[in-house]
């Protein structure tokens, strides 16, 4: 069975194909992931070598240059050259396979099979530097794929505020190219979506349902709509194999530190103030990651097509909780603590309803939240080589930190 993991080398799409590699040895699994600020090849990292990182030739379209009416390069170029860095920093150490779009398929099988004359050993992953908006790779992969499970896509609320334009290209054009691209594979068995909690909107006294209304309030939750209602459209219009998940907010290991936790976990280890929006009272239901990945996995080989699934952690709590309990076990002092103003349009609660999927697929967890979080920053702790990384080469993450929060003071 070949996979296509679209986003796998970000946050819930690393620990889902690490998930796979080591619970269905027959699984092999091709990760296609743009290199973004949150891609992390060391997301990976024990199950990567020199031998099964592929690099097509991107085409000059996807390129942002639009030349002026002085025939000179648009103030686009300042992107390309910083995309261009960072996926040239993050590659850094990894010797690549280079190939051009048309040959991508014959590179992964030679990762999959093994060549004597590249000098490569067989491996279950092959991982693609490449976007989902680019149809001529997500057009050779999906010829390969039996399963698709789409990550892939912009995920942070802050930054779409800032930049709706990045949300709005890769969560729904880049869904509708996969789309576009599975329906054209007879034998593709199952599109699997990961929406968010995030498109229903605010929840007031009750949990919602698959069946309640969506209403997103922000730019990342209203790209996250649109392309949840395209994948389902490509069900009902197409008869596409599509299942549809919406998890509750995330945590865990490898998180990129933009995220509460792992913000948090970070900011008090280098004993830096904690910006808390507002009052700190918004409430979120947190699910630990390897929750998460095992629930997709039991709508892959169980769900019926066409079925939403939610997924909760049924653990609510307010952010100045969370925030409280990292300060506690890392024993700093609650003085860290900052409030800051409150982001536009912030959801007071999230909220699900996710007996669906326990009913009728048997998911089910195990552990505490405090348990799962106490677990978290020992990761965040015993992993500062990962983080510290990010903190001293990103210079993307440095200026949107600086910019957001000098906003907030």
């Amino acid at each position: 069975m070949i996979y296509m993991v679209t986003g796998g080398l970000g946050f819930i799409g690393s620990n889902y194909v690490r998930y796979l590699i080591e619970t269905d040895q027959s699984a092999r699994i091709v990760v296609l992931d743009a290199l973004t600020y949150a891609g992390n090849l060391f997301n990976l990292e024990g199950y990567l070598s020199d031998e099964n990182v592929i690099y097509p030739q991107m085409h000059k379209e996807l390129l942002p240059v639009v030349i002026n009416s002085s025939g000179q390069l648009a103030d686009s170029i300042p992107n390309v050259k910083t995309k261009i860095e960072r996926i040239k920093r993050k590659l850094k150490g990894f010797r690549l396979l280079l190939t051009d779009t048309r040959k991508v398929c014959t590179y992964v099988e030679k990762v999959f099979s093994g060549s004597s004359s590249m000098g490569l050993s067989p491996s279950r992953l092959a991982v693609v530097i490449g976007n989902i908006i680019d149809h001529y790779i997500v057009s050779e992969l999906m010829s390969l794929s039996d399963i698709v499970v789409n990550f892939a896509a912009e995920t942070h609320v802050d930054r779409s505020i800032l930049n709706p334009n990045e949300f709005i290209k890769t969560d729904v054009y880049g869904t509708y190219v996969l789309l576009n691209a599975a329906r054209k594979c007879p034998n593709l068995k199952k599109f699997v979506h990961i929406s968010t909690d995030e498109v229903y909107g605010v929840a007031t006294e009750k949990s919602f349902t698959e069946t309640d209304p969506i209403n997103p309030r922000n730019p990342y939750s209203a790209s996250k709509a649109a392309a949840d209602r395209l994948v389902y459209a490509y069900n009902q219009t197409y008869g596409l194999p599509v299942n549809i998940v919406r998890p509750s907010n995330n945590f865990g290991p490898y998180q990129y530190p933009e995220k509460l936790i792992p913000v948090m976990i970070i900011k008090a280890l280098r004993n830096e103030p904690l910006p808390v929006y507002g009052d700190g009272k918004q409430i979120r239901d947190w699910l630990y990651v390897e929750d998460t990945v095992k629930a997709i996995q039991l709508v892959v080989n169980k769900a019926e097509p066409g079925e939403v699934y939610n997924i909760a952690g049924r653990n609510e709590r307010e952010n100045i909780e969370v925030v409280r309990r990292i300060l506690q076990k890392l024993g700093k002092p609650k003085s860290l603590i900052k409030h800051v103003q409150d982001r536009p349009g912030h959801d007071r609660r999230y909220s699900l309803d996710d007996s669906k999927i326990r009913t009728e697929l048997g998911f089910t967890q195990e552990g505490t939240f405090e348990e799962k979080l106490d677990y978290t920053i020992q990761w965040y702790l015993d992993n500062q080589k990962w983080w510290q990384r990010i903190i001293d080469e990103d210079k993307e993450y440095r200026e949107f930190m600086d910019k957001w929060y000098a906003s907030r003071s």
